[in-house]
């Protein structure tokens, strides 16, 4: 199949896996507070000085560059994220075809990746930060390593700098990205160090660290440029390392766990694979081993990133799915005969036909799933919308931020993600003064409602308790939702 109709076929793959999940307002609150301070952005406002959060500005970027694109409709950004899997399943099936030689390895690893991006909530179907960084670390293993594991493979120079920037641009968009730069700059290492290429590891190590730099350089620049280095340095480094997690080593095993037995299946077969491929090495130069052992390694890298957080969000571990996806194709690779009862061209001719029909059938799953499920912020937004007047917005209490998306409206606080001003351990890591906030909320002569969950224990707190002197109950949305009117 050709290249252009193969991106055409992952991204419908993409989207009929993932296209019952498109309609419900929010599925995760991370993809709720991108979308609206990209809104932010969109208005003039500025990343560390009118709107914080704990991300990077990339994420930002990036959801602007798609309300732009796509008109901001909650379908047609989860459509621009459905397509961004796609994409990164097309940037794996080039991997995959590049380092082992094998077409069909590369759209196992495409259609593997796609799925499991597309299971569970909290590991790939809630648009996160790892769908978008995962296309630009794919698509750099694609450029400097894949062609390097094959004895024919080609060594241009250019390459090294193309896939700097990549990774450049995903560490902007999350730190985490850090784990594939290392890799691919331990390969480099590794590639040209055996044969005692010294010059040519100088000169390729310089042009992927330099252009590694210039994404990272550029949003340095552009803070000096506003006169926030000092905002810059605070939300990055320092409310950062305020989050200390202390979690005991078998609660990170159970962690790690959970991931490979949600997967168990295609964790199987890359296993099985490597087993095959080492019991045939016999020291030759043999670039399907050469390919395992760095797939191996960039697992260990992501796992250990993952792992020093010391949090077990799923979301997290999404950036473990590309490589996954890589280490289970190669069991399609020429000459495996591990689980021979899966294999024959019967069957495979049959999958051609029984993958799109499954994933629409994963869609329409979805479908039912989120369609059972409450959309308080679309429930809100129909309710304010005909009630609040031109230059007039509202104050969502510890939720819903989605609604100032759906309404069009600014919001009237720094701190866009919900739990910001509401959970003890966010207030103590932002410094965040919460009468001082609360004081400024009510200062804002545009802010004429206040929406509420009852009960909300999480909503406890000087924010609440000072707004709500100020503004009288006067409505209920559903059965759990409040509305308050300014004095």
């Amino acid at each position: 199949m050709k290249l252009a109709k193969w991106f055409l076929a992952c991204c419908a793959l993409a989207i009929a896996a993932r296209w019952g999940s498109f309609f419900i307002s929010v599925i995760n609150h991370d993809e709720s507070t991108y979308v609206v301070i990209a809104d932010e952005l969109l208005r003039g406002e500025v990343y560390f000085r009118d709107v914080v959060d704990t991300k990077p500005i990339g994420i930002f970027w990036v959801y602007a560059a798609l309300i732009k694109l796509t008109g901001g409709s909650i379908v047609a950004l989860r459509t621009a994220a459905a397509c961004v899997v796609g994409l990164g399943a097309w940037g794996l099936s080039l991997v995959g075809w590049r380092a082992t030689g094998s077409a069909r390895v590369g759209r196992a690893a495409a259609v593997i990746y796609i799925l499991i991006c597309s299971l569970f909530t909290y590991y790939g179907v809630s648009p996160n930060t790892e769908i978008f960084f995962n296309v630009l670390t794919v698509f750099a293993v694609a450029v400097a390593v894949a062609p390097r594991v094959r004895p024919d493979g080609d060594d241009p120079l250019w390459h090294w700098p193309v896939a700097g920037l990549l990774l450049g641009l995903a560490v902007v968009i999350k730190p985490f990205a850090a784990a594939e730069s290392l890799a691919v700059g331990l390969f480099l290492v590794w590639f040209y160090g055996r044969r005692r290429r010294w010059a040519r590891l100088l000169a390729a190590g310089t042009a992927l660290t330099a252009a590694f730099a210039l994404p990272l350089l550029g949003v340095y620049l552009y803070y000096r440029h506003l006169g926030l280095l000092d905002a810059l340095w605070f939300y990055t480094v320092e409310v950062s390392g305020a989050y200390p997690v202390d979690l005991p080593w078998y609660l990170r095993l159970k962690y790690m766990g959970d991931y490979l037995l949600r997967f168990s299946p295609f964790v199987v077969l890359g296993a099985l694979t490597q087993v095959q491929w080492w019991r045939r090495w016999r020291g030759e130069e043999d670039g399907r081993v050469r390919w395992g052992l760095y797939l191996l390694l960039q697992f260990a890298l992501v796992t250990g990133v993952v792992l020093l957080t010391g949090k077990r969000f799923g979301h997290y571990q999404v950036q473990l799915h590309p490589v996954l996806a890589l280490l289970a194709a190669c069991w399609w690779a020429r000459g495996e005969t591990s689980l021979p009862w899966l294999r024959g061209a019967a069957r495979r001719a049959r999958l051609r036909y029984l993958v799109p029909v499954a994933f629409l059938l994963l869609g329409a799953a979805h479908y039912a799933n989120y369609a059972a499920k409450r959309d308080e912020a679309r429930q809100i937004a129909d309710y304010l919308r005909p009630r609040l007047a031109a230059g007039e917005t509202f104050f969502a209490i510890n939720g819903y931020q989605i609604a100032y998306h759906l309404l069009d409206r600014p919001v009237p606080t720094p701190y866009v993600h919900s739990s910001l001003l509401f959970l003890d351990h966010h207030v103590r890591a932002f410094r965040i003064d919460e009468v001082a906030e609360a004081r400024r909320i009510l200062a804002d002569p545009t802010v004429t409602y206040l929406i509420k969950r009852d009960p909300d224990a999480g909503a406890a707190g000087p924010v609440t308790d000072l707004l709500l002197a100020s503004f009288t109950e006067v409505d209920r949305i559903g059965d759990r939702l409040l509305v308050y009117r300014r004095r």
